[in-house]
C-alpha cells in the first residue's frame, strides 16, 4: 500500500498545479486556494512521515473539507477541472482511510499474534 505522506505530497502537488493553471487561465484569485491547500497538504506530509498522528489526522479533515468544497462549487460554476480537482482529492481521502484501517487491522493481529 502507497504511503499517507506520499499520497499527501501527490495530492498537494496537483492541487497546486491545477490550482495555478487556473489562476493564469482565469486570473480569478479564488483560484489560488487550491494552492494553498496543497501547500498545507504538503507541510503536513513531512510531520505525517514521521508518524505523528495528530498531524495526519488533520490533513486527512482537511482533505475531506477541500474534496467536498472543491465538488460542490465545480458543479455550482460548470468547471470541470475543479470538479477533477474535488474528485481526486476524494480519491485520495479514501486512500488514506483505507491506509488507516489497513495499520489498525496489522496492529491488532500483532498483538493478538504476542
Amino acid at each position: 500500500m502507497i504511503k499517507n505522506h506520499i499520497i499527501m505530497i501527490v495530492n498537494a502537488v496537483v492541487l497546486i498545479a491545477l490550482g495555478v493553471y487556473g489562476y493564469f487561465t482565469s486570473g480569478s484569485p479564488t483560484a489560488l486556494i487550491a494552492p494553498a491547500i496543497g501547500l498545507i497538504l504538503f507541510i503536513l506530509s513531512f510531520p505525517t512521515k514521521k508518524e505523528n498522528n495528530t498531524m495526519a489526522h488533520i490533513a486527512v479533515v482537511l482533505t475531506l473539507i477541500a474534496s467536498i468544497a472543491f465538488i460542490v462549487i465545480g458543479f455550482r460554476r460548470g468547471n470541470a477541472m475543479v470538479i477533477g480537482m474535488g474528485i481526486f482529492t476524494f480519491v485520495c481521502f479514501d486512500l488514506y482511510v483505507l491506509n488507516f484501517i489497513l495499520r489498525k487491522r496489522q496492529r491488532d493481529l500483532n498483538k493478538a499474534g504476542k
